[in-house]
């Protein structure tokens, strides 16, 4: 079953729901969901600061294969 045909199927089942609690429940699940995705005011700032130091140029990156090495070299000595 693909995503679409289980939207589908959850859809149709929840038209047809008629305990009260248990749509409340959905509800629940669905509000959860939708906080998590919400970024906190600290973030937010955090995220301004990270902006702010990027368009300074003060951030330094690394290529994917140097992460790997790192972390395999601490690996290595037991850091």
């Amino acid at each position: 079953m693909d995503v679409i045909e289980i939207k589908l199927d959850l859809i149709q089942w929840l038209t047809q729901i008629q305990d009260e609690s248990v749509l409340k429940k959905i509800q629940l699940l669905k509000e959860d969901q939708s906080k998590s995705l919400e970024i906190s005011p600290e973030q937010l700032l955090e995220l301004d600061r990270r902006l702010e130091k990027y368009e300074a140029g003060e951030m330094e990156f690394s290529t994917f294969e140097a992460v790997k090495d790192r972390i395999r070299s601490r690996s290595k000595n037991g850091i």
